[in-house]
Protein backbone atom coordinates (compact mmCIF):
# COMPACT_ATOMS: atom_id res chain seq x y z
CA UNK A 1 0.00 0.00 0.00
CA UNK A 2 1.36 3.60 -0.55
CA UNK A 3 -1.83 5.87 -0.96
CA UNK A 4 0.38 7.54 1.56
CA UNK A 5 3.61 7.96 -0.70
CA UNK A 6 5.02 11.05 -0.34
CA UNK A 7 3.06 12.65 2.11
CA UNK A 8 3.78 13.45 6.21
CA UNK A 9 1.76 12.35 9.15
CA UNK A 10 2.42 14.16 12.86
CA UNK A 11 1.48 11.76 15.43
CA UNK A 12 0.80 12.26 19.33
CA UNK A 13 0.86 10.10 21.86
CA UNK A 14 3.03 7.64 19.56
CA UNK A 15 5.53 5.91 21.80
CA UNK A 16 3.22 3.34 22.26
CA UNK A 17 -0.63 2.00 22.30
CA UNK A 18 -3.14 3.48 19.52
CA UNK A 19 -0.29 5.68 18.70
CA UNK A 20 2.25 3.66 17.66
CA UNK A 21 -0.09 1.54 16.39
CA UNK A 22 -1.77 4.08 14.13
CA UNK A 23 2.39 5.54 13.31
CA UNK A 24 3.13 2.01 11.88
CA UNK A 25 -0.51 1.83 9.66
CA UNK A 26 0.53 4.86 8.16
CA UNK A 27 4.29 4.49 8.04
CA UNK A 28 2.94 0.65 6.03
CA UNK A 29 1.05 3.25 3.68
CA UNK A 30 3.68 5.12 2.68
CA UNK A 31 4.07 8.30 4.73
CA UNK A 32 7.21 9.53 6.23
CA UNK A 33 5.75 9.69 10.03
CA UNK A 34 6.79 12.46 12.87
CA UNK A 35 6.77 10.17 15.86
CA UNK A 36 5.98 12.15 18.92
CA UNK A 37 5.92 11.76 22.72
CA UNK A 38 6.66 12.88 25.91
CA UNK A 39 8.08 9.70 26.45
CA UNK A 40 11.16 9.51 24.23
CA UNK A 41 12.17 6.42 24.62
CA UNK A 42 9.11 5.12 23.22
CA UNK A 43 8.78 7.52 20.58
CA UNK A 44 12.11 6.27 19.21
CA UNK A 45 10.94 2.69 19.62
CA UNK A 46 8.25 3.56 17.61
CA UNK A 47 10.39 5.11 15.01
CA UNK A 48 12.86 1.87 15.09
CA UNK A 49 9.94 -0.23 14.61
CA UNK A 50 9.34 1.38 11.38
CA UNK A 51 12.54 1.68 9.91
CA UNK A 52 12.56 -2.39 10.53
CA UNK A 53 9.94 -2.81 8.49
CA UNK A 54 11.71 -0.18 5.91
CA UNK A 55 9.48 2.73 6.77
CA UNK A 56 10.46 6.62 7.35
CA UNK A 57 10.08 7.92 10.78
CA UNK A 58 11.62 10.46 13.24
CA UNK A 59 11.03 10.25 17.18
CA UNK A 60 10.58 13.68 18.62
CA UNK A 61 9.85 14.98 22.43
CA UNK A 62 6.95 16.42 22.82
CA UNK A 63 4.90 17.45 25.81
CA UNK A 64 1.33 18.06 24.14
CA UNK A 65 0.57 20.89 26.65
CA UNK A 66 3.64 23.04 25.92
CA UNK A 67 2.48 25.28 23.16
CA UNK A 68 5.96 26.28 22.03
CA UNK A 69 7.33 22.43 22.05
CA UNK A 70 4.61 22.29 19.58
CA UNK A 71 5.92 25.48 17.62
CA UNK A 72 9.45 23.78 17.22
CA UNK A 73 8.58 20.10 16.47
CA UNK A 74 6.22 21.36 13.81
CA UNK A 75 8.80 23.77 12.69
CA UNK A 76 10.54 20.80 11.43
CA UNK A 77 8.05 18.87 9.16
CA UNK A 78 8.66 22.51 6.98
CA UNK A 79 12.03 21.55 6.07
CA UNK A 80 10.85 18.08 4.33
CA UNK A 81 10.19 17.76 0.52
CA UNK A 82 6.93 15.50 2.20
CA UNK A 83 4.13 18.15 2.86
CA UNK A 84 2.53 17.58 6.07
CA UNK A 85 -1.00 16.05 5.34
CA UNK A 86 -2.61 14.31 8.28
CA UNK A 87 -2.43 14.66 11.96
CA UNK A 88 -3.59 11.95 14.25
CA UNK A 89 -3.99 13.54 18.15
CA UNK A 90 -3.60 10.62 20.28
CA UNK A 91 -1.57 11.83 23.33
CA UNK A 92 -3.61 11.52 26.41
CA UNK A 93 -4.34 10.15 30.23
CA UNK A 94 -6.54 8.12 31.55
CA UNK A 95 -7.79 8.05 35.65
CA UNK A 96 -10.09 6.44 37.60
CA UNK A 97 -11.37 8.43 40.92
CA UNK A 98 -14.73 9.24 42.80
CA UNK A 99 -15.41 13.00 41.68
CA UNK A 100 -15.59 13.63 45.67
CA UNK A 101 -12.25 12.84 46.36
CA UNK A 102 -10.68 13.26 43.05
CA UNK A 103 -7.74 16.65 43.86
CA UNK A 104 -8.58 19.23 41.36
CA UNK A 105 -4.83 19.23 40.46
CA UNK A 106 -5.34 15.97 38.84
CA UNK A 107 -8.28 16.91 36.67
CA UNK A 108 -6.38 19.71 35.35
CA UNK A 109 -3.65 17.74 34.51
CA UNK A 110 -6.03 15.56 32.41
CA UNK A 111 -7.50 18.79 30.66
CA UNK A 112 -3.69 19.67 29.89
CA UNK A 113 -2.76 16.53 27.91
CA UNK A 114 -6.18 15.56 26.32
CA UNK A 115 -7.84 18.83 25.81
CA UNK A 116 -5.25 21.71 25.62
CA UNK A 117 -2.54 19.22 23.67
CA UNK A 118 -5.39 18.55 21.44
CA UNK A 119 -6.29 22.13 20.69
CA UNK A 120 -2.81 22.95 20.15
CA UNK A 121 -2.30 20.12 17.69
CA UNK A 122 -5.27 21.66 15.49
CA UNK A 123 -3.97 25.27 16.00
CA UNK A 124 -0.42 24.46 14.77
CA UNK A 125 -0.79 22.11 12.56
CA UNK A 126 -4.09 22.65 10.59
CA UNK A 127 -3.21 25.69 8.69
CA UNK A 128 0.07 23.49 7.52
CA UNK A 129 -1.95 21.09 5.99
CA UNK A 130 -4.10 23.63 4.23
CA UNK A 131 -1.00 24.80 2.81
CA UNK A 132 -0.13 21.79 1.60
CA UNK A 133 -3.22 21.00 -0.53
CA UNK A 134 -5.38 19.43 2.40
CA UNK A 135 -5.64 16.17 4.41
CA UNK A 136 -6.88 15.32 7.64
CA UNK A 137 -6.72 15.39 11.06
CA UNK A 138 -8.07 12.26 13.10
CA UNK A 139 -8.44 12.95 16.62
CA UNK A 140 -8.78 9.79 19.82
CA UNK A 141 -11.69 10.86 21.84
CA UNK A 142 -13.22 7.28 23.55
CA UNK A 143 -15.85 5.83 24.16
CA UNK A 144 -16.34 7.42 27.23
CA UNK A 145 -16.50 10.50 25.11
CA UNK A 146 -19.89 9.18 24.36
CA UNK A 147 -21.24 8.08 27.30
CA UNK A 148 -20.52 8.37 31.35
CA UNK A 149 -18.81 5.63 33.27
CA UNK A 150 -19.19 5.46 36.85
CA UNK A 151 -15.50 6.63 38.73
CA UNK A 152 -13.85 7.81 34.93
CA UNK A 153 -15.94 11.41 35.38
CA UNK A 154 -13.38 13.76 34.58
CA UNK A 155 -11.86 11.17 32.19
CA UNK A 156 -15.20 11.39 30.26
CA UNK A 157 -15.07 15.41 30.12
CA UNK A 158 -12.15 15.09 28.64
CA UNK A 159 -13.46 12.73 25.97
CA UNK A 160 -16.02 14.82 25.48
CA UNK A 161 -14.61 17.56 25.01
CA UNK A 162 -12.52 16.15 22.11
CA UNK A 163 -15.56 14.93 19.87
CA UNK A 164 -16.93 18.28 20.21
CA UNK A 165 -14.09 20.80 19.50
CA UNK A 166 -13.60 18.23 16.23
CA UNK A 167 -16.97 18.83 15.01
CA UNK A 168 -16.45 22.37 15.80
CA UNK A 169 -12.99 22.57 14.30
CA UNK A 170 -14.36 20.11 11.27
CA UNK A 171 -16.74 23.02 10.34
CA UNK A 172 -14.76 25.71 10.35
CA UNK A 173 -12.32 23.75 8.18
CA UNK A 174 -15.54 23.40 5.73
CA UNK A 175 -16.42 26.84 5.99
CA UNK A 176 -12.92 27.97 4.83
CA UNK A 177 -12.94 25.11 2.34
CA UNK A 178 -9.65 24.81 2.94
CA UNK A 179 -9.40 20.57 1.64
CA UNK A 180 -8.74 19.79 5.75
CA UNK A 181 -10.86 16.97 7.20
CA UNK A 182 -11.76 16.52 10.58
CA UNK A 183 -13.18 13.03 12.70
CA UNK A 184 -12.90 11.49 16.19
CA UNK A 185 -12.55 8.02 17.08
CA UNK A 186 -13.97 6.52 19.67
CA UNK A 187 -12.59 3.25 20.82
CA UNK A 188 -14.01 0.84 23.23
CA UNK A 189 -11.99 -1.83 25.38
CA UNK A 190 -8.53 -2.06 23.61
CA UNK A 191 -5.72 -3.87 24.67
CA UNK A 192 -3.38 -1.15 25.51
CA UNK A 193 -0.60 -0.28 28.29
CA UNK A 194 -2.87 2.25 29.52
CA UNK A 195 -5.26 -0.60 31.05
CA UNK A 196 -2.48 -2.15 32.80
CA UNK A 197 -1.45 1.29 34.50
CA UNK A 198 -4.00 1.21 36.74
CA UNK A 199 -4.12 -0.80 39.89
CA UNK A 200 -6.84 -3.44 40.38
CA UNK A 201 -6.45 -2.68 43.80
CA UNK A 202 -7.46 1.00 43.85
CA UNK A 203 -9.84 0.60 41.71
CA UNK A 204 -11.74 -1.49 44.08
CA UNK A 205 -11.21 0.82 46.90
CA UNK A 206 -12.69 3.63 44.72
CA UNK A 207 -15.49 2.03 42.93
CA UNK A 208 -16.62 -0.65 45.33
CA UNK A 209 -15.22 -0.22 49.07
CA UNK A 210 -13.15 -3.26 48.90
CA UNK A 211 -9.72 -3.87 47.54
CA UNK A 212 -9.76 -6.01 44.21
CA UNK A 213 -13.68 -5.67 43.00
CA UNK A 214 -12.73 -4.96 39.38
CA UNK A 215 -10.14 -6.62 37.26
CA UNK A 216 -8.66 -4.53 34.65
CA UNK A 217 -7.02 -7.09 31.93
CA UNK A 218 -9.28 -6.12 28.88
CA UNK A 219 -9.72 -9.09 27.78
CA UNK A 220 -11.50 -9.94 30.79
CA UNK A 221 -13.71 -7.25 30.89
CA UNK A 222 -14.55 -7.77 27.50
CA UNK A 223 -16.21 -10.67 27.97
CA UNK A 224 -18.88 -9.43 29.75
CA UNK A 225 -18.75 -5.48 28.85
CA UNK A 226 -18.39 -5.88 24.82
CA UNK A 227 -21.49 -7.09 22.77
CA UNK A 228 -19.39 -8.72 20.72
CA UNK A 229 -17.29 -10.75 23.48
CA UNK A 230 -13.43 -9.32 22.26
CA UNK A 231 -11.41 -6.63 23.02
CA UNK A 232 -10.04 -4.37 20.26
CA UNK A 233 -6.51 -4.22 19.16
CA UNK A 234 -4.70 -1.12 18.77
CA UNK A 235 -4.17 -2.33 15.23
CA UNK A 236 -7.49 -2.75 15.17
CA UNK A 237 -7.96 1.05 15.69
CA UNK A 238 -5.36 1.76 13.47
CA UNK A 239 -6.71 1.22 10.76
CA UNK A 240 -9.83 3.18 11.04
CA UNK A 241 -7.25 6.16 11.59
CA UNK A 242 -5.65 4.99 8.78
CA UNK A 243 -8.75 5.15 6.39
CA UNK A 244 -9.89 9.03 7.46
CA UNK A 245 -6.67 9.77 7.13
CA UNK A 246 -6.52 8.43 3.38
CA UNK A 247 -8.04 10.10 0.37
CA UNK A 248 -10.71 7.28 0.70
CA UNK A 249 -12.36 8.89 3.15
CA UNK A 250 -12.43 12.38 1.36
CA UNK A 251 -16.80 12.77 2.30
CA UNK A 252 -15.84 12.35 5.61
CA UNK A 253 -15.93 15.12 8.63
CA UNK A 254 -16.93 15.77 11.60
CA UNK A 255 -17.51 12.06 12.17
CA UNK A 256 -17.47 10.57 15.30
CA UNK A 257 -16.77 6.55 15.11
CA UNK A 258 -17.14 4.19 17.87
CA UNK A 259 -15.14 0.96 17.58
CA UNK A 260 -16.47 -0.66 20.53
CA UNK A 261 -17.56 -4.02 19.21
CA UNK A 262 -21.32 -2.85 20.04
CA UNK A 263 -21.07 -0.98 23.24
CA UNK A 264 -23.02 1.90 22.24
CA UNK A 265 -25.29 0.02 19.81
CA UNK A 266 -28.43 -0.08 22.55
Amino acid sequence: MSELAGRAAFVTGAGSGIGRASSLGLARRGAYVWVTDVDEAGAEGTAELIAREGGRAAAVRLDVSDEAQWTAALARSDDRDEALTVLVSCAGRSMIADTATMPLADLRSLLAVSVEGTFLGMKHAIPRIAGSGGGAVVTISSLAGLKGIPGMAAYCATKGAIRMMTKAVALECAELRNGVRVNSVHPGVVDTPAWHKHDPEEVGRSRHGSPGARVLDPHVVAETAVPIGVACSPAEVADTVCFLASDAARHITGAEIAIDGGMTAG
